[in-house]
């Protein structure tokens, strides 16, 4: 057993829709080593596997939640053209809008099934650990962290955690998709706009161990069958460099699942994301292992704020 009390531990979980499976596979792993983390924090479908994960769901629950999604039945119809129309007539007869009063357009699925999905598992459960949740704000193109982390909230660096499914929910508001979320004056989208991969705000909650799940990836050989295809393709690219960015750093351990061939629209392929997931881990355990007992890099160290959670505790096997 090896005990590292120098050392704090954040997990960031990336977007990637139903591929987000794969983070359960790789939480999976991680806790047969023993790595248990200090805090966690995603974007998009990793922000509510994380959110899950910090109320206390074991990878074992996490696994029967996935074989037991009900897929198609969460997709509600938004009538985005009819929304559009009655949207621009109201803002027309309207003498003055302001942020908390907009109307928001509807997109192709207005996401209430899905919220209503969200919030049935956070019911009657409380967090054990801080976590973050990630969005972009329409109305200012700035990313919004949301998080249970009451020195954080109180310096200024995320908003509190109202309604996690609320929040989770507009984390996963892809633009067009899903109808945007209204969270107070903000006006809430796909977090993976700003941060992918989000790093960043567990460098500011003191960590300086950072295991980054990124199931980005840019695929060679493509081959567009539908308009949405092309769109998700354009979306991909824009996510190269933000995703680059997201990753560097000499604190962050990278765990890439093989998840490229994946729709992110099938769910039969969910089950067998855990394992890629699983197996991902399991490619670098020895380099994982060996990075958790090395100290950290003194030129990340000044990047973590003073904030202090909890005590992490590492055991792994030799």
């Amino acid at each position: 057993m090896l005990k590292s009390p120098h050392n704090r531990i954040g997990i960031a979980l990336s977007g990637g829709s139903l591929k987000a499976t794969a983070h359960i596979g790789v939480l999976r792993a991680l806790n047969t080593l023993g790595i248990q983390p200090d805090c966690v924090a995603g974007t998009s479908a990793g922000a509510f596997i994380a959110a899950l994960y910090a109320h206390d769901y074991t990878p074992d629950e996490l696994l029967h939640l996935i074989r037991r999604f009900p897929g198609p039945s969460l997709l509600d119809y938004g009538f985005p053209v009819s929304s559009s129309v009655f949207t621009s007539l109201w803002y027309r007869f309207r003498r003055s809008v302001n942020s908390r009063t907009m109307r928001i357009p509807s997109g192709l699925l207005r996401g209430d099934k899905l919220y209503r999905y969200f919030r049935q598992h956070f019911k009657g459960r409380t967090p054990s650990m801080p976590y973050y949740v990630i969005a972009a704000d329409l109305m200012t193109g700035q990313p919004v962290t949301y998080s249970n982390n009451q020195d954080m909230i109180d310096q200024g660096l995320t908003d509190p955690i109202v309604d996690p499914a609320l929040c989770v929910r507009g984390s996963c508001a892809l633009p067009g998709i899903f109808t945007p979320v209204r969270i107070g004056s903000r006006i809430l989208v796909d977090g993976a706009f700003r941060h992918y991969v989000p790093v960043k705000i567990l460098r500011q909650a003191g960590c300086n161990k950072i295991i980054a799940v990124n199931l980005y990836s840019l695929q060679h050989h493509w081959q567009p069958e539908t308009i949405v295809h092309v769109l998700v393709r354009s979306y991909d690219i824009l996510l190269q460099e933000s995703v680059e960015g997201d990753l560097a750093g000499d604190d962050v351990m990278i765990i890439e699942p093989k998840v490229g061939h994946f729709s992110w629209l099938s769910t039969r392929e969910m089950e067998h994301g855990v394992t890629v997931g699983q197996q991902a881990v399991w490619d670098q355990q020895h380099r994982i292992e060996q990075w958790l007992r090395s100290p950290a890099t003194a030129d990340h160290r000044h990047t973590a704020s003073t904030v202090q959670g909890v005590c992490i505790r590492i055991s792994a096997h030799k």
